[in-house]
């Protein structure tokens, strides 16, 4: 399958790709007050039944994505590495069973994840969606750059606890 020009590999409700998608992204370390926005913005997501796109890696997103599949709310998980010899989590065969859950990749070969195909992913995540939330980007990291950048191409960022 091909979306936005890019060509996808998936398992899961592949049409939810076609909706309005909203990215959500969060580094690895949040102060408390970005993972309590956070938090309060998946469960208005949830109740919206507003699909949210992501790589659901670091803790938050990861929690973020907990909230959303309890609520049955549609999803989709942008993996980094191919879908195809990909372990899924247990917890995601409910979701993908009853279409509130696609996860897909646009990666060619498997190995451990770098910070390159982190980034990759990242970019890919933006590229698929229609708007950006960001909880909270370490200053020094990736996700930082990769908000720089999307902001100099013209693209809107919200951030749930600005800087």
């Amino acid at each position: 399958m091909s979306h936005a020009g890019v060509k996808l590999t998936g398992v899961g409700h592949q049409g939810l790709l076609a909706l309005p998608l909203t990215a959500f992204f969060a580094s690895r370390q949040c102060p408390g007050l970005a993972i309590r926005a956070a938090m309060d913005w998946a469960l208005q997501q949830a109740r919206a039944r507003q699909t949210v796109v992501s790589g659901f890696h670091s803790p938050l997103e990861q929690s973020v994505l907990r909230v959303l599949l309890a609520a049955s709310s549609p999803a989709v998980v942008v993996l980094a590495r191919p879908i195809a010899g990909a372990r899924l989590p247990p917890e995601w065969r409910d979701a993908l069973q009853k279409g509130h859950l696609a996860v897909v990749s646009a990666a060619p070969t498997a190995s451990r994840l770098t910070q390159q195909q982190a980034t990759a992913r990242n970019a890919l995540v933006g590229q698929l969606a229609h708007s950006m939330v960001v909880a909270h980007a370490s200053l020094a990291g990736s996700l930082a750059a990769q908000v720089a950048l999307w902001r100099q191409a013209g693209r809107q960022v919200q951030e749930l606890v600005p800087v």
